[in-house]
């Protein structure tokens, strides 16, 4: 009785909204398109990724028996440049797996920037897991360390029984807190020269190390030359939704197995993400070539704006990061974080269209726009469009002595 009820009134509303559907109706409005540049982590498998994680052919990992995890560590060894590579789950456990290797004696020192993901990022692993000490560096703009201070830091360490005895210098390639910034080749011959001198070891967080060798237009070989191990993430620009490798010399690799199972990273059927990261290891480099052409284009649409909101230095575009720096103190990071996700009538009216832009407030002075596979070339130009717009209103407001507030109505 009750169920025939319910289907009466569904069928009543259902007449009703059909009949409201003529002249006059007021039709839902379409939810605003959103453009999400927090971060290259947020995109999702592509058509091609689902099939190929579809008929991936599996084994035991742990065993060493997945075919494919098997084909994409030889892969992935050989666009490297390095004897042997292991899949893990993140490339957070690919590098702390690294400081664990090459750093066995506990208390040992490992140098590295003071504003790299390693030290910033990743909860203090190397201290907590592997026992290991960092001396934390001082980073240039460009993400590299002053050579000078390096060795002096590595002499004063090792003429001193009271220092901790440095073994392991780690460097970021490229450098995310720089804005995306390459390492120049060099840099690394010279920090290589420096580590041999002294008896140290090179590891490289190449989280994002296929954009360097894109926007240096080299085979990544030719950067990771210079380094003990490295460690290349999947699942940024690569698109996949999981996955990294840690690659070095063979006896390395060995020890690395024993410290992943020892963290939990042992998986089984695992060549369902590994046929993912093969197919974006295969795009990679169209992929995020299109990424740096489409981060330049916004990064010179903010010149062009020449805003007294906002501003970009256009020098340090060099891959697929943009970090724009907010000017005048009338807005903090996450105040324009909130006016470009929001969308108003007022935009509606004066656009045409409802943009919902997503940016990551990155410091008390900047935020971050990170471009990736699923931000087209027009995503870019609504972005950019957005920005402006919200800039041109921030500064009407200003010229009136009001703040500027982000709309009410909802953003994406």
């Amino acid at each position: 009785m009750l169920a025939a009820r319910g289907a009466g009134a569904a069928l009543r509303r259902g007449r009703l909204l059909a009949a409201g559907a003529g002249a006059g109706a007021v039709q839902p409005r379409a939810p605003p398109r959103a453009v999400d540049l927090r971060s290259d982590t947020v995109t999702r498998p592509c058509a091609g990724m689902r099939r190929a994680m579809a008929r991936a052919a599996v084994g035991d990992d742990d065993y060493g028996e997945d075919p494919a995890v098997n084909e994409l560590q030889r892969q992935a060894a050989g666009i490297l440049g390095m004897e042997e590579a292991l899949f893990v789950p993140t490339a957070t456990m690919a590098n702390l797996i690294a400081v664990m290797c090459h750093c066995q004696r506990r208390g040992a020192q490992l140098l590295l920037g003071r504003d790299s993901h390693l030290h910033l990022y990743e909860h203090g692993g190397a201290a907590q897991v592997a026992g290991v000490h960092s001396q934390a560096l001082p980073d240039l703009p460009d993400g590299t360390f002053d050579l000078d201070q390096l060795e002096l830091t590595v002499r004063e360490a090792h003429g001193s029984r009271y220092h901790p005895r440095p073994e392991l210098i780690c460097l970021e390639n490229t450098h995310s807190s720089a804005g995306g910034r390459v390492l120049p080749l060099t840099y690394l011959q010279q920090v290589r020269g420096l580590a041999d001198r002294y008896g140290l070891r090179v590891h490289m967080d190449g989280a994002r190390l296929m954009n360097a060798a894109v926007a240096q237009d080299v085979d990544p070989a030719r950067i990771t030359q210079h380094c003990d191990s490295v460690s290349l993430c999947f699942s940024k620009g690569l698109g996949a939704p999981a996955g990294a490798v840690l690659a070095g010399r063979r006896e390395f690799v060995a020890e690395a197995w024993r410290a992943r199972k020892l963290l939990g990273g042992g998986m089984r059927q695992a060549g369902v993400l590994a046929a993912a990261a093969r197919v974006g290891l295969e795009h990679a480099e169209a992929t995020l070539r299109r990424d740096h052409d489409n981060a330049r284009r916004f990064a010179e649409g903010i010149q062009e704006l020449n805003s007294p909101i906002c501003s970009v230095n256009f020098a340090a575009v060099e891959t697929n990061i943009v970090m724009v720096s907010i000017r005048g103190g009338w807005l903090s990071p996450t105040e324009l974080c909130e006016h470009l996700r929001a969308v108003s009538e007022e935009e509606l009216a004066e656009t045409g269209q409802a943009v919902s832009v997503l940016l990551f407030p990155w410091s008390a002075h900047t935020v971050r726009a990170v471009w990736h596979r699923d931000v087209s070339a027009r995503d870019t130009e609504l972005a950019k469009n957005k920005l402006e717009f919200v800039a041109r209103k921030c500064q009407e407001k200003l010229a009136l002595g009001l703040r500027p507030t982000p709309p009410s109505t909802g953003g994406a």
